[in-house]
């Protein structure tokens, strides 16, 4: 049993997948694939310090995604190597290649990448691209989309909700605290009261303490 992770940017799959990916890498292997580094301009005038290189903050973002997937046991995190945001600009067929040969490569049973009901322009980007090369994955996997950005209470399309209460609700805020250099999102800004609140509130409507829920589309 394999499951992929695609993502966005670095900690995207940490805040929507962070506790599936523990619970899910207990009994099967767990990769993720990470679009960008995010790593260009916009990142660095975001990101500590501030205005640190390129080069250093590409370091800073790769070290950080691996220890934080060593956390939840994920066997390794990928980079399709984008420099940042704004990915529909840097795309291109290259790198819709690579993405289609590693997920290929390692046959997931499983899939998980950004919903179509997120915000973010690259979270939409993400999803508009695997949806298009769906036809081309060999495996045919099972498709689990997630939320990053917002939060819907509607819940009338949520379609699998996946227990964290235990072990791995601690695992996933232990590899959330790993990005250090995001920290003016994780800790200054509204994700982190956001992602808490969402494992709480889909947790008590499962009847369990912490959950994560998805959407198939």
């Amino acid at each position: 049993m394999t499951a992929i992770v695609c993502a966005a940017h670095a900690d995207d799959e940490i805040i929507g997948v962070g506790g599936t990916i523990a619970k899910l890498a207990k009994k099967e292997d767990v990769f993720v694939i990470i679009f960008s580094y995010g790593a260009n301009i916009a990142g660095r005038v975001s990101s500590l310090p501030l205005m640190m290189s390129e080069e250093e903050l590409t370091k800073r973002r790769v070290f950080e995604s691996k220890k934080a997937g060593d956390i939840l046991g994920v066997k390794e995190t990928y980079f399709l190597g984008l420099r940042g945001i704004n990915l529909k600009k840097e795309f291109d067929s290259t790198k819709r290649q690579l993405l289609i040969s590693l997920i290929n490569k390692h046959s997931p049973d499983k899939l998980f990448f950004h919903s179509n009901k997120d915000t973010h322009p690259d979270h939409l980007f993400v999803n508009k691209v695997i949806n298009e090369i769906l036809p081309q994955i060999k495996s045919k996997p099972t498709i689990y989309t997630y939320q990053v950005n917002l939060f819907d209470f509607s819940e009338k399309d949520v379609k699998v909700v996946f227990d964290i209460s235990d072990e791995e609700f601690k695992l996933k805020m232990k590899a959330y605290q790993v990005f250090k250099s995001q920290k003016i999102w994780t800790e200054w800004w509204f994700y982190k009261p956001m992602m808490l609140f969402k494992m709480f509130y889909f947790g008590k409507k499962a009847g369990v303490k912490y959950a994560e829920y998805f959407y198939s589309e």
